[in-house]
Order: C-alpha cells, then sequence, then structure tokens
C-alpha cells in the first residue's frame, strides 16, 4: 500500500507527536521512513545587496547545521526499534518542498502534524498541513498535536473508525483501511451517517407546511426508515468484504445528524482511535460533502485521521 513514510518536522515536541504513530505503523508494515524538514532565514535577512545575501547565507548555513543535528537526535531516539530512517533537509517554502518530495512517490504516505512550531525555520504547521491536504494526491496522515501528548499513543492504536457515504469514492479509503488493519491489528467499524430532516428539505426541495406537519413527519420517517434498512444492507456487504481480506474484529453502526459533527463523536465516544476517510463523496438524501467534512473532522477530532484523496 505505502512505499515510505514522509515524515516533516519543524523542531517543536508538537510535530513531534507523529513519531509514535510513523512508527508503530514502519514497523507493522515494514515500510521506510524519511525524516524532512525545511529551513529558511528570518524575512529581514532575504535581502538583494551583496552584504546582506552574505549574512543570510551564514544564517541558512547555521540553520541547516542546527537542523541536521536536530534530524540526528531524532534518529537516535527512534533508531533502535528496528525502523529504517532516513532525513533529509530543505531550504524555502515549507508546503512546496513537502509536496514535492511526496510526489516523487504517490505511495508515499504523508503523516505530519496541524501545530507546531518551528524557531528557525519559521513556519507554522497549521497552515502548512492545511497547504499539503488541499494540493497534494498522497494519502496524509494527520495529527492533532496537543501540549502535554502521550508518548504512547502510536502504541495503544485500537480501532480505525471508517465513515462511509454509499458511494465508491468514500469506498476507496477500504484498501487503505485492510492493509493498515491487518499490519497492524486493528478493529474497523465502519460508519454511516444519516441525514436529518432539515438536510433532507435542502436537499430534494420538499418542505413541510404547518397544515399537515403530521403527514409531512411521517413522510421523512417513513423515507428515513427506507434509508435505514438500505444504509444497514450497505454497511454489512462492506463488512463481509473487509472480513473476506483477513479483518476478524469489523463492525458498524448508523447514527443520525451532521456528518462531521457525528464522525467526532463516535470517536470521542471511544479512546485510541484512528478515523479513516476520503475527500470526496455524495450521500443521496443526506447530501454531505466529504471534503468540507472531511477539513472538519480534521480540525476538531483529537483522533488521528487518515485522508485518502480520491479523483
Amino acid at each position: 500500500m505505502y512505499d515510505r513514510i514522509l515524515v516533516p518536522l519543524d523542531g517543536s515536541h508538537l510535530a513531534e507527536q507523529v513519531l509514535p504513530y510513523v512508527t508503530r505503523i514502519s514497523k507493522g508494515m515494514g515500510i521506510p521512513v524519511h525524516l524532512m524538514q525545511v529551513v529558511s532565514p528570518p524575512p529581514e535577512m532575504v535581502m538583494a545587496d551583496p552584504v546582506s545575501g552574505s549574512h543570510r547565507s551564514e544564517i541558512t548555513e547555521l540553520a541547516f547545521d542546527q537542523t541536521i543535528n536536530y534530524l540526528n537526535n531524532i534518529l537516535g531516539t527512534i533508531d533502535g526499534s528496528g525502523v529504517d530512517v532516513t532525513h533529509g533537509v530543505y531550504e524555502g517554502d515549507a508546503a512546496h518542498h513537502i509536496i514535492e518530495e511526496a510526489g516523487k512517490s504517490p505511495a508515499s504516505l504523508v503523516a505530519m502534524c496541524t501545530h507546531g512550531r518551528s524557531g528557525v525555520t519559521r513556519w507554522v504547521m497549521g497552515s502548512v498541513t492545511d497547504k499539503v491536504l488541499h494540493s497534494m494526491k498522497n494519502p496524509m496522515l494527520i495529527i492533532r498535536s496537543q501540549i502535554g501528548g502521550n508518548p504512547e499513543a502510536g502504541e495503544n492504536l485500537d480501532t480505525i473508525i471508517v465513515p462511509v457515504d454509499g458511494s465508491s469514492l468514500a469506498e476507496q479509503v477500504i484498501p487503505h483501511v485492510a492493509a493498515l488493519a491487518k499490519a497492524l491489528e486493528l478493529k474497523v467499524t465502519l460508519l454511516r451517517v444519516a441525514g436529518t430532516a432539515d438536510e433532507f428539505s435542502a436537499s430534494t426541495g420538499y418542505q413541510p407546511s404547518d397544515a399537515v406537519s403530521a403527514l409531512d413527519v411521517q413522510a421523512f420517517e417513513g423515507l428515513a426508515t427506507k434509508a435505514g434498512n438500505q444504509a444497514l444492507d450497505y454497511l454489512k456487504r462492506l463488512e463481509e468484504s473487509l472480513r473476506r481480506q483477513g479483518i476478524d474484529s469489523v463492525d458498524h453502526r448508523i447514527e443520525r445528524g451532521q456528518a462531521a459533527h457525528a464522525i467526532v463523536n463516535a470517536a470521542v465516544e471511544t479512546p485510541c482511535n484512528l478515523v479513516a476517510m476520503t475527500t470526496h463523496g455524495r450521500s443521496g438524501p443526506a447530501r454531505w460533502a466529504l471534503g468540507s467534512v472531511t477539513e472538519r473532522v480534521v480540525r476538531h477530532s483529537g483522533d488521528p485521521v487518515l485522508v485518502v484523496r480520491t479523483p
């Protein structure tokens, strides 16, 4: 599924919170890790005249040396775990170099945090992650870093929650889920979110009237029941497909409500989850676009999110 894991760091402990997950995936799937950090001189040093240019060169060289030492230290903390790790230092725009490096292999998994601070490199992980997420075709593992994060979070990972909406686009995450579940011995929970009455009205143009409100409610509930039965059959088919691929522990759940909210709540209810979803999809009556939903889940979920970008 993946030929390497690309890990952008920025010199902060917040950004390093991705490393426990990276280590477990690397060991479980037997794939190498490439650490990368992008350095650039402070904006006030980017000048055109020769004197400032020379001074900028000294600043950049110092930043390179500091970054290499930092990456070597990181290498030392994970080298003994049986993970094949390399590292590289780049100069310039962080998002550009991450996208360019990932583009060298479509099978690279990019793993990074949404928050951090960089010291000499001066780039903020949150905004860089957003740029990379919107511009890159590679799958991404996004970790929402927290002050005082759990260093054993990766080892405690237990379940993959997989939001699906009935579309073939959303199902493109399934091969990734199957590969990770088998390699890391994880449980899988398939999640389908049914639309609310308001979403149904917005998507169909059907507006309830005060005169026949009881009939309107009855009509909606009837359609919701039918949709629920169809969703259940759909989830059971996916469940059986995963079992045939060697995933022993698979279950499903159906929730009703706003999609992103329901996904985040499902993740909060049980600890040690990974949410895996695509960036595009469609849901029929529920009408939630996975692109915007995925962004909201990444922003508000405390769990790591695997994002697979679909065509």
